[in-house]
């Protein structure tokens, strides 16, 4: 059976989401899909608004077969990171072929661009620009003059196919043609962002009818019940604990996380004085330093992830593969063999995992149990939830 992988976050999962899973099941009636999502946090830096469970069942329901959970390390890190990440997971499950959304869906494009993207010429060109203060995705949109960087979902098409040929050459690839804007803040069709629909939650704090028009019905009445008992995360109490630790953690500490360069960490100890974490980034952001970086940075301080554990990472990639849930076309290719140990009982796992494996599991636990302090409902706020969880079979 031919397997597609989906690197995704769902954050929160949308028709746009849908219509690629259907999409690709008309395309591939016969393969089975793979999705490799983001856990407790995403890659802008923060907890997603829903935790990863509940993202994983309305994954399949939403036309998923198994979801598997990208480690915090990967799902954190800058496009190059979270592409390297994903793609090496991909190899290492014998995936046949992967699939993104992306504002284009001109393979050739694609391929001839992320191929550029490590010539030595490329790479000069870089580094030039980075170095005059651009950030990493403006200097890379200049070095190879293309306006195709421009949008998200295409650069990290691009990091995909990028880390592929590194890795994987046998990689297959099929772009879904994005229809919405990725930022977009207001809904203007039932194709919408995850940004408008993340404000729409946390400004009403229920699934409204504007909202429901841009959820699957298999998962409406759902999200609907964790939406009501206020299982998702309310972001200022996120910000507090990044500001909290931005104040106690002194600029030698501050400069063993990953991100913080450049003396960086002197100017973020003191935009900590601000009143709140946002007026603080709004004192730190620079074209060098996005808004995204100093997330991701915020996200590393939280997370205690230092330079070395992300080296670490990048070089060795994945140390397992952490089973979310799965239906019945799944179960069957659960009783494979692979180069990582898919991990389903969560307690038993450091047994058999690398020094770097168990590293990669703490940073896990640490990622669901602050996710979980930031939900609206306080009886939600228990940590250890990843050692009473059972992937879930969805029938």
């Amino acid at each position: 059976m031919k397997t597609i992988g989906i690197i995704c976050e769902y954050n929160p999962f949308h028709n746009g989401h849908a219509h690629q899973l259907h999409t690709l099941a008309q395309l591939h009636p016969d393969a089975l899909l793979i999705c490799i999502m983001s856990g407790s946090f995403v890659q802008r830096g923060e907890p997603a608004i829903f935790s990863k469970f509940d993202r994983a069942r309305w994954a399949i329901l939403g036309g998923a077969d198994i979801v598997i959970e990208l480690p915090t390390l990967y799902s954190t890190g800058s496009a190059q990171l979270f592409g390297t990440g994903a793609i090496r997971m991909v190899k290492a499950l014998a995936i046949d072929a992967l699939s993104f959304g992306s504002e284009t869906a001109d393979l050739d494009a694609l391929m001839d661009i992320a191929k550029r993207m490590d010539y030595e010429s490329t790479q000069v060109q870089l580094r030039t620009y980075i170095n005059e203060g651009m950030s990493y995705g403006a200097a890379f949109r200049k070095a190879l003059h293309t306006e195709i960087l421009n949008t998200p979902n295409a650069l990290l098409g691009l990091e995909y196919i990028r880390a592929g040929l590194a890795y994987n050459s046998k990689l297959e690839y099929i772009p879904i043609l994005r229809t919405s804007n990725h930022h977009e803040e207001t809904i203007t069709d039932g194709l919408p962002s995850g940004t408008a629909l993340r404000q729409l939650i946390t400004s009403t704090g229920n699934l409204s009818s504007q909202l429901q028009s841009t959820i699957p019905s298999s998962i409406t009445s759902d999200m609907t019940q964790v939406i009501g008992n206020g299982n998702y995360v309310k972001y200022t109490r996120y910000h507090d604990i990044v500001h909290c630790l931005s104040r106690r953690t002194s600029p030698n500490e501050l400069e063993k996380f990953g991100d913080f360069s450049e003396g960086i960490e002197h100017l973020w100890s003191k935009a900590a004085q601000q009143s709140s974490w946002t007026a603080a980034t709004e004192e730190i952001k620079s074209k060098r330093y996005t808004y995204a970086r100093l997330q991701r940075m915020g996200a590393y301080l939280t997370l205690g992830i230092t330079k070395d554990i992300l080296q670490n990472a990048m070089e060795a990639g994945p140390q397992y593969a952490r089973l979310l849930a799965f239906n019945n076309r799944g179960r069957q290719w659960l009783r494979n063999e692979y180069k990582i140990p898919i991990i389903q009982k969560w307690a038993k796992a450091t047994n058999k995992l690398s020094a770097l494996g168990q590293t990669m599991h703490h940073i896990d636990t640490l990622a669901t149990d602050i996710q979980a302090l930031c939900f609206h409902n306080e009886s939600n706020r228990i940590g250890h939830k990843d050692y009473t969880y059972t992937p879930q079979y969805i029938k």
